[in-house]
């Protein structure tokens, strides 16, 4: 039987997922032949791995934007932020 080249792994990580649910679902059903569940079964440790590492990457991009110090650009006040608690100098300004 002539080897088929592995499907392409999936671009992004939801597809991966989405790729990886339905492998599974096909797999519960027990209809599959051996061959056909262990083809299968590759595939799915492929797009595991591909949904890992994409996690992995994910990680460390959020280790990375906690651990860098805060710039100038991420603390700069936005006059539009209405979270933005106002500065009262005087305490006579206080409304209560």
């Amino acid at each position: 039987m002539p080897e088929i080249p592995p499907p392409e792994t999936p671009a992004s990580f939801e597809a991966a997922m989405e790729a990886l649910e339905q492998l599974v679902a096909r797999m519960e059903t027990g209809d599959m032949p051996l061959e056909d569940a262990l083809r299968e079964y590759q595939r799915g440790m492929e797009l595991v791995r591909a949904c890992q590492t994409a996690l992995d990457d994910a990680q460390q991009r959020i280790e990375r934007s906690v651990d860098r110090p805060a710039t100038p650009t991420d603390t700069a006040s936005d006059p539009n932020d209405s979270t933005k608690v106002p500065d009262i100098a005087d305490p006579d300004d206080v409304p209560f």
